[in-house]
């Protein structure tokens, strides 16, 4: 039995359906989902402004190579049930920082907004990070609390960044979360299967008292 089950084993599957082109039963094909500033879309509003990156972030975390001045945008369907999708997305890197889809709605799937978001300004071939912040979502959490860290002996919250290289158990675990599954999705909607890969996770904390977990997820090509 896997140490970490059941995410290990639904991570296995999405990191090999993410590698390999042939593997058989990946639910995410590629998607041609799009939005616009101008004109607006029928079906969603959007909206834009700049925003300068958090100074307590550090070099290491936050790579120098990447901009410090970001787009932010919120994208929100205009009727139905709710669905949102708040970021910040910047030449090479894309923010997840909030995200809400009804399981009611039939709009796209939240991994389809983000290639939409990030494509309104920058190539996607330029995309190195995906970053997910502020993680509040209860099996997320528990999965790097309750497994992960203390199979590891890491306290929670730690004022550390930890690295979890693909492939690895812990790597496995981390991506088969609701937040690590929404990266994947991400990955195979944007590229396909066999054409990018995530080499590793980062997680760390932020915040006075270490409150806000946060993910940072690297693209690599295969």
């Amino acid at each position: 039995m896997p140490r970490y089950s059941p995410w290990e084993e639904k991570g296995r599957s999405l990191r090999r359906w993410i590698e390999r082109y042939h593997e058989p039963g990946c639910p995410y094909p590629k998607s041609t989902f799009a939005v616009t500033y101008y004109p607006q879309p029928r079906d969603y509003s959007v909206t834009h402004e700049s925003a300068s990156l958090d100074s307590t972030w550090d070099t290491w975390i936050y790579p120098h190579d990447l901009p410090t001045e970001l787009n932010k945008i919120e994208i929100k369907n205009r009727k139905g049930p709710p669905v949102g999708w708040e970021g910040r997305t910047g030449q090479g890197v894309v923010f997840l920082d909030w995200i809400r889809r009804s399981r009611r709605s039939a709009a796209p799937h939240m991994s389809e907004f983000t290639k939409a978001a990030y494509e309104m300004d920058f190539p996607l071939r330029s995309l190195k990070y995906v970053f997910v912040t502020d993680i509040s979502e209860t099996d997320t959490v528990e999965c790097i609390r309750d497994e992960v860290y203390k199979s590891e002996g890491i306290a929670y919250p730690s004022s550390e960044q930890e690295i979890w290289d693909s492939p690895s158990r812990e790597f496995d675990a981390l991506l088969g979360t609701t937040m690590g599954k929404a990266v994947a999705a991400f990955v195979l909607c944007a590229w396909g299967q066999g054409t990018k890969r995530i080499a590793r996770i980062i997680t760390f904390h932020n915040g006075e008292y270490l409150q806000r977990l946060n993910m940072r997820f690297d693209i690599e090509d295969i």
